[in-house]
């Protein structure tokens, strides 16, 4: 068979496979979203999909697996998205403010189900908690963009600080994060004055770092990120 007949055979049997992956990935999303992530099963997913259970556990082993394919695929958004909009402005607190909304903004429509999620958030063994070893690698990207954030800046940072501010920052977002998901005020008012005012506060703590009668301040901040990034 001529090579280049045999190079269109496989790209239609990946392009296949790649619209079967999508198509059980949606509709679990679908399903999260509109029956709740506990009731929705495998095979559920497998029926509404309208393939076999054995084609669905090919594609993911689990319902936490579509959820961490979901978390990396809106991941990849928010960081095409922020590094278009680092090109537009060197200031390190619009750039951050931009990363949380950003993701805020995409997780919306799932928000029914990211609901449930965050019950799961609060044990590090859990594959679904931001804190898991399942979770390492979007942890390590989400703390990147906000790294790439501050580096290219214009932001005057003092050497020690800026080796764990891009991790202060992350903790802050999931709090952020975590606030939203119960937020009950009209059009989210109450978490759009908990970023601003929040973002406020952290920036003119990070200026304020500068002064001498700060950096004595200092250390708790090292110990306690250095604690809660060692731990297991």
């Amino acid at each position: 068979m001529p090579q280049t007949q045999t190079k269109q055979i496989e790209d239609k049997v990946f392009t296949k496979r790649e619209r079967t992956r999508n198509t059980i990935f949606h509709t679990a999303l679908g399903l999260f979203q509109r029956e709740g992530y506990e009731s929705t099963t495998m095979r559920s997913i497998a029926k509404e999909a309208k393939v076999s259970l054995g084609l669905t556990y090919y594609h993911f082993q689990s319902k936490e697996d579509l959820v961490l394919e979901y978390y990396r695929e809106t991941q990849k958004e928010v960081i095409k998205r922020c590094e278009a909009f680092f090109k537009t402005t060197k200031d390190f607190k619009s750039r951050y403010k931009f990363i949380i909304t950003t993701q805020l903004d995409l997780l919306t429509n799932q928000k029914q189900f990211l609901q449930v999620l965050a019950r799961h958030a609060g044990d590090p063994n859990d594959p679904l908690s931001p804190f898991s070893q399942e979770s390492e690698g979007l942890r390590k990207e989400a703390v990147g963009i906000i790294r790439l954030a501050m580096d290219s800046s214009n932001a005057k940072v003092r050497e020690d600080l800026s080796r764990i501010l891009p991790d202060l920052l992350w903790m802050q977002q999931m709090g952020i994060l975590f606030y939203w998901l119960t937020d009950p005020s009209k059009s989210y008012q109450n978490t759009k004055l908990l970023i601003r005012d929040s973002l406020d506060l952290s920036f003119k703590l990070i200026k304020l770092s500068n002064f001498p009668l700060f950096k004595n301040l200092m250390g708790p901040v090292f110990r306690m990120v250095r604690l809660v990034k060692s731990k297991p």
